[in-house]
């Protein structure tokens, strides 16, 4: 018998590959739990469920779907609710065999898998996937770099990490002063941007104003009590385990601030003078800002090297 901790970490791996809609898990000991937002979830199931499970009987009743897969597992759908509930006593060994191909089909016919950001998380962040706003953002730069004031440093610095998390680029976060709720901003967009394989590695110092292992412990607290609109919790267990699992942290000392992402052969770099901390995004301060696309050897020898990035970290 699996224990929670290693239940949460197989849900997480699953939960993480790219879906055409949003889903959640819920790990409830006797049974499973599958949740979306999106609202024809259930009839999306069933055309997936009936490519593996072609000849079994689904039984309908009132707003409840049953269909029993293999022995000693049971999926009941909620039409009205668009819960999918997994139970049984296979029920565990079923899901870890089986649900991460019935994933993998229901993206066989989508066009893009767009639609899989997570809606919640979006509107918390106050960002859509708008690759236009982005460029916008880039082109208000003067050339050779300028000063900027605090809301549009902060919303730049969120747009360029949600579209080098988007397209599966390895991004580098590097300041020597951050807050709980700019870590909290990143395990966000790491979520919206789940399934597209990419790699993030916050760089900051140990010790400082602010101990870094409090700063974490705090946006750790910040994912499980931050709440949507509807009053339910905004990163579910499972995605906590996915985010903490995922984000690599490394300290060093050093005092630059940069935001930097390389994908193949190309890269890109945001530098600036504000800390990614409220002291600086919070007031109406200014900070000089610098952006650049690079070839990503020089982002490694120029940007990466003399912060201790060797090879083997690329």
């Amino acid at each position: 018998m699996s224990s929670k901790k290693e239940r949460r970490t197989i849900l997480a791996s699953i939960w993480s590959q790219p879906t055409v809609h949003e889903l959640d898990f819920f790990d409830k000991g006797k049974y499973l739990v599958v949740t979306s937002t999106y609202k024809d979830i259930i009839k999306w199931w069933m055309n997936v469920l009936k490519v593996f499970y072609p000849q079994e009987t689904y039984r309908e009743k009132g707003d409840l779907i049953k269909l029993k897969p293999v022995s000693g597992v049971t999926l009941r759908l909620n039409k009205t609710s668009g819960v999918m509930r997994i139970e049984g006593k296979n029920h565990w060994v079923w899901f870890v065999d089986n649900f991460a191909n019935i994933l993998e089909q229901g993206n066989v016919d989508a066009e893009s898998l767009a639609e899989q950001s997570d809606t919640s998380v979006t509107r918390y962040l106050h960002l859509d996937k708008n690759l236009d706003e982005v460029q916008e953002f880039i082109d208000m730069i003067p050339e050779g770099g300028g000063i900027m004031c605090h809301d549009f440093i902060l919303q730049l610095w969120k747009c360029l990490l949600d579209d080098w998390f988007g397209v599966g680029a390895t991004v580098y976060i590097v300041t020597p002063q951050i807050d709980p709720e700019r870590v909290f901003s990143i395990y966000l967009l790491m979520i919206r941007n789940k399934g597209t394989g990419f790699n993030v590695t916050l760089l900051t110092p140990e010790k400082g104003p602010d101990r870094f292992s409090k700063v974490l412990d705090i946006a750790k607290q910040l994912m499980k009590k931050t709440r949507t609109s509807r009053h339910t919790l905004l990163v579910s267990d499972v995605k906590r385990e996915w985010v903490t699992n995922k984000l690599t942290i490394r300290h060093e000392e050093f005092s630059t601030n940069f935001i930097a992402a390389y994908k193949d052969h190309e890269a890109e770099v945001l530098t600036t003078t504000a800390y990614f901390h409220k002291s600086h995004f919070n007031f109406n301060l200014k900070d000089t800002v610098t952006y650049n696309k690079l070839p990503t050897s020089e982002l490694r020898r120029n940007y990466l090297l003399p912060l201790g990035f060797g090879e083997r970290n690329f």
